[in-house]
């Protein structure tokens, strides 16, 4: 199977711990710029990339629970934060707004990749 959804899931981590480090720093030296929903969004999402990665795992030894787990993450998750990106009236500052924008391009690219011919027949002929 490809490995491509492993590295666009190790790219969202990246992403994740770098929101989490970005919020920390913030947090100390603009503590404007950071308030209690960016740390619950923070945290929330690295604890789910994390959990992704081991799904991407699964998902490389041909498991359908983790492609079906992966296929839902992506296609809600980029429609979230879409959401989160584009409301105006989002708790979020623009820096996590953008940050965010990033991350649901990567779920885009995730949601493709697992909707392709080659990984959906991984899964099929996995059984």
């Amino acid at each position: 199977m490809t490995t491509t959804p492993l590295r666009l899931l190790q790219l969202f981590t990246v992403l994740s711990a770098g929101l989490i480090a970005a919020t920390a720093v913030l947090s100390i030296t603009d503590p404007a710029a950071v308030n209690a929903v960016v740390w619950i969004r923070a945290t929330g999402v690295l604890i789910l990339a994390l959990f992704s990665l081991r799904w991407a795992a699964q998902l490389g030894r041909g498991s359908r629970g983790a492609y079906r787990r992966l296929l839902w993450i992506s296609i809600v998750g980029s429609l979230g934060i879409a959401a989160l990106a584009l409301l105006p009236d989002s708790p979020f500052p623009l820096w996590v707004r953008i940050e965010q924008a990033v991350q649901g391009l990567v779920l885009v690219a995730l949601a493709v990749t697992l909707l392709s011919r080659q990984v959906r027949r991984a899964v099929e002929g996995a059984r």
